[in-house]
Parts: structure tokens; sequence; C-alpha cells
């Protein structure tokens, strides 16, 4: 009796730990993306690796609210760059993840940056798309994750 009484706490510990930690509940945002990290686009492989990019999204109807996208998938991008480029309205379905929340700073920072062999070029940190200006160092960005198969919009998947 003790036993099961054990386990009834810990299994309903570790649901908890995964609600509060955002792995479990997913959530919907409508929003455009604004900043994005070209050379994690530029290092994609079609297959046997999990490529991840990482992006800015505006939510629409939040005037001050920018969150960071963390994208896994297989293959190519879902988001081809012409959606991008045209601002198009992306509904993505994601799971927040506290644990990749991190400064505007840090997410400049912390980019890739490609350069040639000679460098005397080099592929920009973060590119900037709608007008977007960026954001203060210091400005808090809340982290979502999303899988492949979870972005729609008509603009937005790549043919």
């Amino acid at each position: 009796m003790r036993t099961r009484s054990i386990a009834t706490a810990l299994i309903t510990f570790c649901g908890f730990n995964a609600i509060a930690a955002g792995k479990v509940n997913a959530t919907s945002i409508r929003g455009h993306v604004v900043a994005f990290r070209p050379a994690e686009r530029l290092g994609q492989v079609v297959s046997g690796v999990i490529n991840q990019e990482t992006f800015l999204v505006h939510v629409d109807g939040k005037p001050e609210d920018t969150v960071k996208v963390f994208y896994e998938h297989d293959g190519y991008s879902e988001i081809s760059g012409p959606a991008a480029e045209n601002n198009a309205s992306l509904l993505l379905r994601v799971r927040r993840d506290r644990s990749c929340d991190g400064s505007y700073g840090k997410f400049v920072s912390e980019s890739p940056v490609l350069t040639s062999e000679d460098k005397s070029t080099s592929v920009p940190a973060v590119t900037m798309l709608g007008g977007f200006k960026g954001l203060s160092p210091s400005y808090r960005l809340k982290c979502y994750r999303l899988e492949r198969g979870n972005i729609s919009t008509k603009d937005a998947i790549n043919p």
C-alpha cells in the first residue's frame, strides 16, 4: 500500500513538473518573423540530421510582445525564404520552454556567423525583416519550441 502511495505521488509530481516546465501544454501563436539567424538556415542538410534554427516572432495584437522560437526539423525548413521576406502571417503551434529564455542581447551574441576563408565577407549574425530595428539588449525573450508540421499559413509553407 505504501509503495502505491509513493508511486502515485511521484507520478503526480512528475506531471506537475512537466506542466510547470512548459513541456506538456501546446499553445498557438500568430505573428510575423521579424529576425532570424541566416547561418542556421544556410547550414541545413536534407537528411540524417535534425536541423535547428532560431528566430524572433512579433506576436499579432500585442505591440510590445516579441518571442524567440526554437525550431527543430528534419530536412529543409517549412518556412520559405520568400514567405519570410514577404512578412507572411504565421500560425505556430508551440510549446513554452523556459530553459531557453534569454535576453535579446544574448540572442544576437550567440548567433553563428559564417565568414569566407579570406575573411573578406561574412553572413550577418542576425537578419531583420519588415522594418524591425531590434530590441534593447536586456529585453527578455520568452522561448517557445516548434516542431515540423506545426506551422500553418498558405504563404509560409514551401511548395
